[in-house]
């Protein structure tokens, strides 16, 4: 829901019609609120989603709700199950328009001894509910039995189950299983390339090198989102949260970066399922990357994909399992009698073996959009980002000791002749050493990893283009279908030219599946994975409105930031001027190198940094229904006098975290900010509603500093804070919770 939009539904407005009409109405709030539920978890792990498409999803779902309409065709007895928890708020205490309302369900989906949570919420065993149901139906309630169900109703139960236990998750256990199976994707198959020549000990020592590294960068931004308060209500995208920290010079940087990192990875994936699905099959490159892009363009029509956690852990699962059978199919190969050389041990060292194995490596651990994405949903079950960050630092240590096993394996099991330079994946050349066998599980994995991965990345192009839809003037006066077909058309035109290109290039084999993503991870990986990262940590300990429950203290420190920062930095530069070979390659290097300095610098100038005071006031949805103020200053709990004008009285109080049990009778809230308090104050005054998501609430602030009083009138999360005249001087806060003047 729009975080600017009242709840579709509340029991109050249900209940207010006529008797008769209630069960029906109550029905369709449950449909309704379902729907929302249903819709959220479609998209929870939608890393192609912009903000912008994200708000024009919620705003066609309320405009559908307005009209009178279910907002999401084919609704299901298993999602009103699922989701029953989320509307359960919705139902009253009245036991015969809980038996009614089952009538209705009975009537128009059935009632499975499956659906446990519904049956509970709706108190389908209790006896008043029972009894009011035979009197209205004129027989007793029958609940299905499981053996009696058609089998595609069993079929849909028992994915629903799974589905359920996968989403169940703790906390820990699914920010490790969310960010590890989406951080080992198809960069794994261009390592045992990239590292060809590289031998034994130089590639682990690299590879561990790369991974500590990135676990350091994953830790920081996971703690920067965990202080950020758009991304615990996952209403926030990568490019919201360098904007909360870094400003508008932040997001323009970020957003060409990560531009150009989904257009590479988009070429790659074309070129890396037509080599190996080729290699499998025997049908040609072009074709089999032709395949996949008529694919993508179908679902880009279609204008949907599910992008379920559930989905998300069961896919990642068995690529996981998948690589892992893959290396001791390697490794067995490796130790017969008849196999090559054994890899060699020594470190072999020179330029052009760098530029391949710098971008490779740091593409195959950048796992840290994933990271973002598993925050939206574990933060909603752990609020203190403690297993968020555990889950996170052991999936980056698994992901170094999986790569180091498979690029081990497979460089033993085929040789670094065969491998150095190979234009396609790994595999292929490994299932010639090992048997069909290989080609059968690289396949799954390649349809399932590389293949996801490409409409993924598609659809994430697609949808950044809409900006280039809203920016033409004319869309507006075509009709529907005309304004669709050209809208369709812009906004698939890069995925085209790149699909040409890649059609252009296999046709000629001159491009290979290892180089893009070599060419690609250094260009844009220094800055996303490596500055961004650290200037997000050292800018939100200065601005965050959270308190992590983990934190690598010395990780936050700003020389910590600049050592980690110059790495990436150095290792740029180094490209620029003495690695790389292509002029452009080269000059793209040196340019990358100049924003992250010059980023730094402007971010800085532009006070990115300087300390921030958080004033928050939300109402947490019950039952019961509570209320929480906290203040914040430079990310540390901020304690302050409070006076709390309340309709049974006032009272003051000194502290930084207020619970309030009765929030209905707060009316007034004073804060004496005191002098040490950062210069500038963020309000965020707001609710959080049954569903999760975060509600602005209406409100007169008034702020008195020094011998001025600034009054504002706001609707939740002020756009711009207000800021205090004169640094270190006290001010003292008011916030009339009525929407008009405390004085009034």
């Amino acid at each position: 829901m729009a975080a600017d939009e009242a709840p579709a539904f509340s029991r109050e407005s249900v209940l207010a019609g006529l008797p008769a009409r209630r069960a029906s109405t109550l029905l369709f709030a449950i449909e309704s609120r379902t729907a929302l539920l249903v819709s959220r978890a479609r998209h929870a792990m939608a890393r192609f989603e912009t903000e912008r498409t994200a708000a024009d999803r919620e705003q066609s779902f309320l405009a559908a709700l307005a009209a009178g309409r279910t907002p999401l065709a084919g609704l299901s007895i298993q999602d009103l199950d699922r989701h029953a928890r989320g509307w359960a708020d919705l139902v009253p205490p009245d036991p015969a328009l809980r038996a009614a309302v089952l009538g209705r369900i009975v009537e128009k989906y059935g009632l499975p001894e499956p659906a446990h949570d519904l049956r509970a919420v709706l108190g389908a065993s209790e006896p008043a509910v029972v009894d009011a149901y035979r009197r209205q139906a004129g027989h007793p309630l029958v609940v299905a039995a499981t053996s009696g169900l058609p089998l595609r109703q069993r079929l849909h139960w028992w994915r629903a189950g799974v589905s359920r236990r996968l989403e169940s998750l703790p906390p820990f256990w699914l920010a490790y299983a969310l960010t590890l199976t989406e951080t080992i994707g198809g960069g794994v198959l261009a390592l045992p390339i990239a590292f060809a020549r590289f031998g034994a000990v130089g590639a682990a020592v690299v590879l561990v090198f790369f991974g500590l590294v990135n676990t350091l960068t994953v830790a920081a931004l996971v703690e920067s989102i965990t202080r950020d308060g758009n991304m615990r209500y996952g209403t926030a995208f990568f490019g919201r949260l360098v904007g909360d920290y870094l400003g508008r010079p932040g997001i323009l940087v970020a957003v060409p970066a990560l531009f150009a990192l989904d257009a590479v990875g988009f070429l790659v994936a074309l070129v890396g399922f037509g080599t190996t699905i080729g290699g499998a099959t025997g049908l040609p490159t072009t074709i089999c990357a032709a395949l996949l892009f008529v694919v993508v363009l179908v679902v880009l029509w279609r204008g949907a994909f599910d992008a379920t956690v559930a989905l998300a852990v069961a896919v990642g699962l068995i690529n996981l399992g998948l690589i892992i059978l893959i290396t001791v199919l390697a490794l067995g190969a490796a130790g017969g009698s008849a196999g090559p050389p054994a890899v060699q041990v020594g470190l072999t060292l020179d330029a052009s073996l760098l530029e391949v194995m710098f971008g490779v490596a740091l593409v195959a651990y950048f796992g840290h959009t994933s990271a973002g994405h598993a925050a939206k949903v574990v933060l909603a079950r752990d609020p203190s980002g403690r297993h968020l960050m555990a889950g996170n630092v052991a999936a980056i240590l698994t992901a170094m000791v999986v790569y180091i096993a498979f690029v081990l394996a497979v460089t033993a099991a085929v040789g670094p002749s065969a491998l150095d330079g190979y234009q396609g994946t790994a595999l292929t050349p490994l299932a010639a050493r090992v048997g069909p066998v290989v080609d059968a599980f690289g396949t799954i994995y390649v349809t399932l990893g590389v293949g996801l991965s490409a409409i993924y990345l598609g659809l994430g192009i697609f949808n950044q283009m809409v900006e280039v839809i809203v920016a033409i003037p004319f869309m507006g006066a075509r009709s529907d279908m005309a304004a669709r077909l050209v809208g369709f058309a812009i906004r698939a035109a890069p995925l085209v030219a790149i699909f040409i290109a890649v059609e252009a290039l296999l046709s000629a084999n001159v491009i290979s599946f290892t180089e893009p993503l070599n060419v690609v991870g250094t260009i844009t990986l220094p800055l996303l994975g490596g500055l961004f990262p650290m200037l997000l940590l050292v800018a939100s300990r200065k601005r965050g409105e959270r308190i992590p429950g983990r934190v690598i203290g010395a990780l936050g420190w700003r020389v910590t930031a600049l050592l980690i920062g110059a790495l990436y930095l150095a290792s740029l530069i180094a490209f620029g001027l003495w690695i790389g070979h292509e002029p452009l390659e080269r000059l793209a290097a040196l340019a990358t190198a100049g924003a992250m300095i010059a980023l730094a610098l402007v971010t800085w100038r532009r006070g990115a940094f300087a300390p921030r005071t958080v004033v928050e006031y939300r109402v947490e949805a019950g039952p019961p229904e509570y209320g929480v103020l906290s203040l914040l200053s430079a990310g540390r709990p901020l304690s302050a006098q409070i006076s709390l004008g309340e309709t049974t009285g006032n009272r003051t109080l000194t502290a930084a975290e207020i619970v309030i049990n009765a929030p209905n009778r707060l009316r007034t809230i004073s804060v004496a900010l005191p002098a040490r308090a950062g210069r500038e104050l963020e309000l965020w005054i707001h609710s959080i509603a049954a569903d999760g998501s975060s509600l602005p609430a209406a409100s007169h602030v008034e702020l008195a500093g020094v011998g001025d009083v600034q009054a504002i009138r706001i609707g939740g999360r002020t756009d711009t804070p207000l800021i205090v005249s004169g640094a270190g001087e006290a001010a003292v806060l008011t916030i009339s919770l009525s929407g008009v003047p405390a004085q009034s």
